[in-house]
């Protein structure tokens, strides 16, 4: 019976701190549940103050990145212009010019117009001094 006893005694003991600990852990879940509520809670006030916040964004400054792309080509222009040309020298008889054909053909035209009045001039004068010595 002794051991029976020692045995019943024990269970209880053994009982008695399962219970104790379910006790402990079911306080434990009951706290765990309401600090998850809370932290819920917080999150959904989170997400509308995120929802409800517009971000504008501040007008984009392109203006040193033309400054430096600008110095950039300007620079490239100056390399380009300081390098040295091939001179190609040509002895060339042209009719027709190249270029400033306008003030070419003016020129020329006139010269010619020239050249016809003194020719027709010459010949009328002939004609009157052999006319008038008759």
């Amino acid at each position: 019976m002794n051991i029976q006893n020692i045995e019943k005694d024990s269970l209880e003991l053994v009982l008695n701190e399962f219970t104790e600990q379910q006790k402990d852990l079911a306080k434990q879940v009951g706290e765990l549940k309401k600090s998850v509520a809370l932290l819920e809670e917080k999150t959904g006030g989170f997400e509308k103050k995120l929802e409800n916040i517009k971000v504008t964004s501040p007008p984009v400054d392109i203006i040193p990145v033309q400054t430096v792309v600008s110095q950039g080509m300007n620079e490239i222009k100056k390399i380009i212009g300081e390098q040295p040309k091939n001179i190609i020298q040509s002895k060339r008889f042209l009719l027709f010019p190249e270029h400033n054909a306008g003030e070419y053909y003016s020129t020329v035209l006139r010269w010619i117009l020239y050249v016809i009045i003194a020719t027709y001039s010459f010949f009328l004068l002939m004609h009157i001094v052999d006319n008038w010595m008759i």
